[in-house]
């Protein structure tokens, strides 16, 4: 799954679902809260819900499925280079994003 600025976003399985998140601090640097208003596209047809928690200083974070999310500071876009290990990409089908 992408924002619409094309940056991938991810899960963190040290966080826990419907939980506060818990990648804060220097973590925080490299993997940066996702935030804002949770809005699909009016093609999209997401299998999941969106949410939002409130993480560390009051931010309001978006979430999936009850699971915070984040993006990999300095990753281009489109780009899943941080997928793996505890970090994990929400894989959609195409049907997922295109309605269908």
């Amino acid at each position: 799954m992408a924002k619409a600025s094309g940056f991938v976003v991810y899960t963190y399985a040290k966080d826990s679902k419907g939980g506060p998140p818990t990648c804060t601090g220097s973590c925080a640097s490299v993997w940066a809260p996702v935030t804002g208003v949770p809005k699909a596209g009016p093609a999209d047809n997401f299998p999941g819900t969106f949410g939002v928690v409130t993480g560390a200083g009051g931010v309001k974070q978006i979430t999936y499925n009850g699971y915070p999310l984040y993006t990999l500071v300095g990753a281009p876009a489109l780009s899943t280079k941080g997928n793996g290990g505890m970090w994990h990409v929400i894989i959609l089908s195409g049907s997922d994003i295109t309605g269908g």
